[in-house]
């Protein structure tokens, strides 16, 4: 059997009515080289392990199953690093989670084209669609900017998890040859994963529409921790730990941004946590002094909700007036 160049990490957990759309995005992908498949499932209640099995035994050359009987995510384990790295095969990793799904069969052939010739590369990305299943919402077209190009540090750090879907993310497997502590704070694939390719090299963006992100599908991670606030003050808590490890990391190369970017986590942290709360003082003390206005508005307001509601839309306004400058 041929070396697959590509080795694609397809996550699933009670993902039966998704499933089968994940996977047959991965078989339809038109390529000049081999790929494997590891799904990992993660001790799901549904049918998804008979799915995974009933592909498996179809594709037995391109597709490896990994069930679990207890689930791993339950007990701290970062599923990617300790379960599907060792088995990939490939040069590169793909990233998929069970609820998307790839629509560009020409998606990994042009991704791996590029890092291929540009070395000096460690991950790409591209645009998504988002669709918000179980609403009438319309879907959306996410985009880092209106062009190919570089995607900087500064971005990667400051922007986080709003930066790109992992679903249209390829990478070098090597990334993970060296994986620190940091890693491990929270699993955010989608923060701490672009983070570790900043290590190894640079990040490039590929304006094309090559994936479907589903918003707050049943059982996602956002749907089962958005209003639950002493889940979200760990996970910020977290968040800020990885930020900070990866400063360290990178001998605060990047201090600057990451604490632009730590500022804004503790704003958020503060308006979850009491006066009384002995890491108060220790996180207050770090904002600066335009971020502890923010802090003192939005706690006399007494809305976490609303601050994190001004911030999203920062955030959009933001992000739309970098694709329009690049436009210029």
């Amino acid at each position: 059997m041929e070396t697959p160049l590509v080795s694609i990490s397809l996550v699933a957990f009670n993902a039966e009515k998704y499933l089968g759309n994940a996977i047959e995005g991965c078989l339809q992908q038109e390529v000049d080289f081999s790929f494997e498949i590891i799904i990992h499932d993660d001790a799901s209640t549904d049918n998804t392990p008979q799915i995974i099995l009933d592909y498996a035994n179809k594709y037995p050359q391109k597709i490896i199953p990994i069930i679990q009987e207890e689930n791993q995510y339950s007990k701290g384990v970062e599923i990617i690093a300790k379960f599907i790295v060792p088995k990939a095969k490939g040069k590169f990793i793909a990233f998929v989670e069970a609820d998307d799904y790839w629509i560009d069969p020409k998606k990994l052939q042009r991704q791996v084209n590029f890092l291929e010739s540009h070395p000096d590369y460690s991950m790409c990305f591209t645009a998504t669609k988002h669709i918000y299943p179980e609403t009438s919402k319309n879907p959306r077209i996410k985009r880092y900017i209106n062009n190919d190009g570089l995607c900087p540090p500064k971005d990667v750090i400051i922007r986080g998890g709003s930066l790109l879907d992992m679903i249209s993310a390829v990478s070098l497997k090597s990334i993970f040859d060296y994986i620190p502590n940091w890693y491990y704070y929270r699993h955010l694939w989608d923060v701490s994963i672009p983070l570790l390719a900043l290590l190894k090299g640079k990040i490039q963006y590929q304006n094309e529409v090559t994936s479907v992100y589903r918003v707050n599908s049943p059982g996602s991670w956002t749907q089962n921790t958005a209003r639950n606030y002493d889940k979200r003050k760990k996970n910020i808590k977290n968040s800020i730990r990885i930020t900070d490890g990866f400063d360290e990391e990178t001998g605060n190369k990047y201090h600057k941004f990451v604490n632009k970017k730590v500022n804004s986590m503790i704003v958020g942290l503060l308006l979850l946590t009491d006066y009384e709360d002995p890491d108060f003082d220790f996180y207050y003390q770090r904002l600066s002094p335009v971020k502890k206005i923010e802090y003192k508005i939005f706690n006399l307001l007494g809305s976490f909700r609303l601050w994190d509601k001004c911030r999203q839309i920062t955030r959009f306004f933001t992000s739309n007036f970098r694709r329009w400058i690049h436009l210029k």
